[in-house]
């Protein structure tokens, strides 16, 4: 009897959760049409009342089925945010909507002056997202928002990113998350922030999983930015994918899906990790690369140094080969190119200062960054280049 009362529940909360689903995208679709002029104002302040109170209903139905399991993480904190929320929803609807429009100038369109409005907001609250003194002024800016745009997905992502910067719960922050996905899917900006919660958390299977929408997604570079700023791609594929590299002999790209891009970053995190078979973790990955793309610059260069660090002839002898390969290959290759030039630069003094000449004949000083500038000055040194 007890295990149909759990299956009850379960089907409980699954119900409630699609209707919910339902619930938050007929609201984003009703601000859509309004703004589209597709929908009268009336129909849209009734529209969003019936939908208000459904919500509301389904809200308290998942409270009261709760309450009789056991209680989940966070659940107080999404009640609360949902139940205040909706009781206001239907007021922000009609009357905000109404103080806007009574303030237009002749001519200006309803949805226009929401527009306006929401847009200077959401702009003045993005001015303070740099400056962590003034989050909770952005907060209130957020919350003023999506009172009258409740399925506002920048709004909503943005004020639980700043919840979450602040210290908040973890959990009520990633369901805030998820939810604007059910209400804008592929939005990129909370595809990262819920990747970084996840890993922060230690859940790099889920998190890979929303970087796999991610990269699926026409991506802005300032979120680009963010993701290699964070190395979000190694650490999390790295993690993800580190016992299926470890489990197995010669993994393939496919095995660990991933593209080459994303396995270079993973081999990187690995390497610089604490893990005991980081550097066979790293090998792997480039020989996965390696196996699909047989000339592919990155990974010869990469696994080659590794080998040449051994100290061991055999390896130091394919290593050469490697790079040889990889420079015939891809003689512009600033990669392939110094790689050679740092293992010849011991026993080939001629080789590698002609590596660098031809480094000096493709790349300005300008497009190499400080860290390349000190290798090539380093190799230069060691092979005694005039």
């Amino acid at each position: 009897m007890n295990e149909n009362r759990g299956d009850g529940g379960a089907s409980d909360n699954n119900f409630a959760a699609e209707q919910k689903e339902f619930l938050l995208k007929s609201l984003h679709e009703l601000d859509q049409e309004l703004e589209n002029g597709s929908l009268s104002l009336d129909d849209h302040e009734m529209l969003v009342r019936r939908y208000t109170r459904e919500l509301a209903n389904v809200t308290e139905s998942e409270e009261v089925v709760s309450s009789v399991q056991q209680p989940k993480k966070g659940y107080r904190t999404k009640a609360l945010l949902w139940s205040l929320g909706i009781v206001l929803l239907g007021a922000a609807a009609g009357i905000t909507i109404s103080q806007t429009s009574g303030d237009r100038s002749e001519g200006e369109s309803i949805t226009g002056s929401i527009r306006k409005s929401v847009s200077s907001q959401i702009s003045e609250a993005q001015m303070l997202l740099g400056n962590p003194d003034r989050w909770e002024e952005a907060i209130e800016i957020f919350d003023d928002v999506i009172e009258i745009q409740p399925s506002n997905a920048e709004a909503i992502t943005y004020r639980a990113w700043l919840n979450y910067q602040s210290g908040a719960e973890v959990e009520s922050q990633i369901k805030a998350w998820e939810e604007v996905l059910l209400l804008e899917s592929g939005y990129s900006d909370a595809l990262v922030f819920l990747s970084i919660s996840l890993s922060n958390e230690g859940r790099f299977d889920e998190a890979s999983l929303y970087l796999d929408e991610l990269r699926s997604n026409p991506v802005r570079e300032d979120i680009l930015a963010i993701v290699q700023q964070r190395g979000l791609y190694g650490e999390v594929y790295g993690e993800a994918r580190y016992a299926t590299i470890i489990e197995n002999s010669e993994p393939t790209l496919e095995d660990l899906q991933l593209e080459p891009d994303i396995g270079l970053e993973a081999a990187n995190y690995l390497l610089l990790s604490d893990k005991d078979e980081r550097t066979v973790s790293a090998i792997k990955i480039y020989r996965a690369i390696i196996a699909d793309f047989p000339t592919h610059p990155e990974a010869l260069s990469r696994e080659a140094l590794l080998l040449w660090q051994t100290g061991d002839q055999t390896l130091l002898t394919r290593a050469v080969d490697q790079l040889d390969l990889a420079v015939l290959e891809n003689p512009n290759n600033l990669e392939a190119l110094l790689s050679r030039a740092t293992v010849r630069a011991g026993f080939d003094q001629i080789g590698a200062c002609n590596d660098l000449e031809s480094i000096n004949g493709i790349f300005a000083v300008s497009d190499l960054t400080p860290e390349i500038q000190f290798s090539i000055e380093k190799v230069s040194s060691t092979a005694e280049c005039s």
